[in-house]
């Protein structure tokens, strides 16, 4: 079989998928992702097939641009003033970038770019002819092509994320609408035409979604590649704190939220061996770091977790299921609105202290690090997790079913949301 994956122009969004073409491709099925350029790379350092066809505007600017509107119209409350969407440098004054005019010119750019992606995935998938198409959370052009075909298609979820999930703060509907009327002549989609979702969520924390059925499936860790540290094999006489600062949370936030400064610090502070894994500029912003804390940059997280007593992250869905998988109990220092949702999903195991990261002290920080690395309740329960982890069915398994030669459809067995 040909199985076609469309991603977003976001590493983080995809990720989850690598494993199902990895699985895939084991079994014999021809596997292509068709993609934007910026991610042709990362996907063929995978070991999958890029097809970088798609367009998309700057994800971390589109990102920027909404939080200054969002600040600007009274929406969102930040600390200080925001980062400036083009130079990414704090602004002194609101009034000094025109968002209003900005949000018109990158609408045009947007809506544009939309259409494009559609045609050329369209182009791509009518001469290649897939039998299965399975698409990230914003990369509908894979449901859309497979309606046209005739041909199954699936939602991959990253985990904690849900299709209808009006809780993230993250207005989904209103995308779809303007997706839609940049595709003219093609049939309306939104997310309540999703009728089957690969969701890797732990049962006790399954997000929203609707009507569709829900395959649930073991959440494999996949940052990138790298090699494994020696020194991590090598037994350890105190408690590891692994700290991880993903680039969204400084491209979108900057560089001085304290909340990562305290982390480190605080993990120091209470005797811990710390590791903090960020990319270059970001370490460069924190100075002068406490004696001994090794500094891994952009190291895949992944590698990190068996070697680690805690981790200390940025609220991401990615970073709340990597920790899950390796039964590592974690502070979640949440930064926007769906990270924060996130973590609270998970935090009901009792497997994670969450905290927002844009307003959290010191003292909060320190203490929910000495509760994370004292409180023997809070590691079964990461324990717990893990396990709950482990049950789920394989990637390959999973294929095995969507490989099948039954066709694909709405399912009896759908989730409540």
């Amino acid at each position: 079989m040909r199985l076609l994956f469309t991603t977003s122009n976001w590493a983080g969004h995809y990720f989850c998928m690598i494993p199902l073409g990895w699985a895939a491709q084991a079994a014999g099925h021809e596997v292509r992702v068709v993609c934007a350029p910026q991610q042709a790379e990362t996907i063929g350092r995978a070991g999958l097939v890029p097809v970088p066809v798609m367009e998309s505007p700057d994800m971390m600017y589109m990102a920027r641009l909404h939080l200054y509107a969002n600040v600007v119209e009274g929406k969102v409350t930040l600390p200080g003033l925001p980062l400036h969407p083009v130079t990414a440098e704090r602004v002194g004054r609101l009034d000094e970038f025109d968002v209003t005019a900005a949000q018109k010119e990158f609408g045009v750019e947007y809506g544009a770019a939309v259409g494009e992606s559609h045609r050329r995935t369209a182009q791509f998938a009518r001469a290649w002819r897939p039998d299965l198409v399975c698409h990230d959370v914003l990369a509908e052009e894979g449901a859309l092509v497979a309606d046209e075909l005739g041909v199954p298609s699936v939602y991959c979820a990253p985990g904690l994320f849900g299709t209808l999930d009006e809780e993230l703060g993250l207005d989904l509907a209103l995308r779809d609408l303007v997706n839609n009327m940049s595709r003219p002549g093609v049939p309306y989609w939104d997310r309540e035409s999703i009728t089957r979702v690969i969701d890797p969520s732990p049962d006790s924390a399954v997000p929203p979604l609707g009507k569709a059925a829900r395959m649930p499936v073991r959440f494999v860790p996949y940052n990138g590649p790298g090699a494994l540290p020696g020194w991590t094999l090598a037994p350890r006489e105190r408690p590891r704190v692994c700290v991880v600062w993903g680039r969204s949370a400084s491209g979108l936030y900057g560089m001085d939220v304290p909340a990562l400064r305290e982390a480190v610090t605080a993990a120091a502070g209470l005797g811990a061996d710390v590791v903090l894994t960020a990319a270059a500029e970001q370490v460069r912003a924190l100075g002068t770091l406490p004696d001994g804390v090794r500094v891994l940059e952009n190291f895949p997280l992944h590698l990190l977790l068996a070697a680690s007593d805690v981790v200390v992250h940025h609220g991401s869905d990615n970073c709340l299921m990597n920790a899950a998988v390796a039964g590592v109990p974690q502070l979640a220092l949440a930064l926007a609105s769906d990270q924060i949702v996130f973590s609270r999903r998970l935090a009901a195991t009792g497997a994670v202290v969450p905290l927002e990261g844009l307003t959290a002290g010191p003292a909060q920080i320190r203490g929910a690090l000495a509760a994370l690395l004292d409180d023997p309740a809070l590691r079964t329960a990461a324990e717990r997790l893990r396990a709950e982890t482990a049950a789920a069915p394989a990637p390959s398994e999973v294929m095995a079913e969507l490989t099948g030669a039954a066709p694909l459809g709405p399912s009896a067995d759908t989730a409540d949301g």
